[in-house]
């Protein structure tokens, strides 16, 4: 089979799983998943948001976010409060023992280490095409 070029997307998915996968080690030392983590550090800019809000910036189904949510709970990280307006919906907030400064700082960590020995006026330009690549494939998903 010949060689073919690597190409952005490529190269775009290979370092989407090299972080993923840096992530995973760390989450696993803090007893949580991937996608436990996600949930928790998104309840964590957005406390008090409700189950559904929850799940779309996710981008997840519902029912897959109330399995996770089950899962935190049953950890002590978060819980569900009934909403003043309307006791059959819940606000989702972390515990006071939710730990989220590891996974926080992970995130810093590894963005310093991704942009180490690169140009800032490189990074201002990798910003922008990113950015724009982020609008077209928002753009071709609405298609």
């Amino acid at each position: 089979m010949a060689d073919r070029p690597v190409t952005l997307f490529d190269e775009i998915l290979s370092l989407t799983r090299a972080i993923r996968a840096a992530f995973d080690v760390r989450t696993k030392r803090v007893d949580l998943t991937y996608a436990r983590a996600r949930l928790l550090t998104t309840i964590g800019r957005n406390q008090g948001a409700s189950q559904s809000e929850l799940a779309q910036a996710l981008e997840i189904e519902t029912p897959t976010l109330k399995r996770l949510l089950d899962a935190l709970e049953s950890q002590g990280l978060a819980e569900r409060r009934p909403l003043e307006r309307d006791a059959r919906k819940h606000a989702i907030y972390l515990t006071d023992t939710a730990r989220i400064e590891p996974l926080l700082r992970f995130r810093g960590e590894v963005e310093q280490a991704l942009v180490e020995g690169i140009d800032p006026a490189d990074m201002q330009a990798t910003h922008r095409a990113l950015g724009q690549m982020i609008r077209n494939a928002e753009r071709m998903r609405q298609e």
